[in-house]
């Protein structure tokens, strides 16, 4: 009776889970048509970026800890989309921002660090999403999309080369 109980419990809590993720991301999606005019706009976009990826690795850990106990088949692979959802999502508004980014971020003081994290970060991002694309079972019409992202990804990373060669040299500590 009570393995029925926890059970039942765990798969409720990991259906709410599942819910809040679905909700994130739709919400997520519904900005990507908004252009990121500062860099603390960026940096929130970033952030809920981030959120939704954390919720990801929630619901995971939580499936795992009891699996065979209400945790659906699927969802594994569900949550893999939405992952590539979510890093589809930051990656188009990443572009926009990168293709035209405000002078203060380029030509500041302390503007090279800057850079150069979200350069590594993008750069590691690319690397996920290249595992996670090993991972997904998408369609064909799903992969074009994909291909898309990846592209645009690595576009980043070469707009982001670009701009560390014109922005001021690193801060250097006396």
């Amino acid at each position: 009776m009570r393995y029925e109980q926890d059970a039942a419990q765990r798969a409720t809590v990991l259906r709410h889970l599942s819910q809040s993720l679905a909700g994130a991301v739709s919400l997520f999606e519904k900005q990507e048509g908004t252009k990121l005019a500062t860099f603390p706009d960026f940096k929130k976009a970033r952030a809920r970026y981030l959120e939704i990826q954390a919720m990801i690795f929630t619901i995971s850990d939580k499936a795992a800890e009891a699996p065979n106990r209400g945790v659906p088949a699927d969802l594994g692979g569900w949550l893999v989309r939405m992952r590539l959802r979510a890093i589809a999502t930051f990656t188009r508004l990443s572009l926009g921002f990168f293709r035209n980014p405000p002078d203060l971020l380029v030509h500041a003081l302390g503007a090279y660090d800057i850079l150069q994290d979200e350069r590594e970060s993008q750069q590691s991002l690319f690397n996920d999403f290249d595992n996670l694309l090993m991972e997904a079972a998408v369609d064909d019409k799903t992969s074009m999309e994909l291909d898309k992202v990846r592209t645009q990804i690595e576009e980043i990373v070469v707009l982001l080369d670009g701009l560390l060669k014109t922005a001021p040299p690193p801060l250097q500590t006396f």
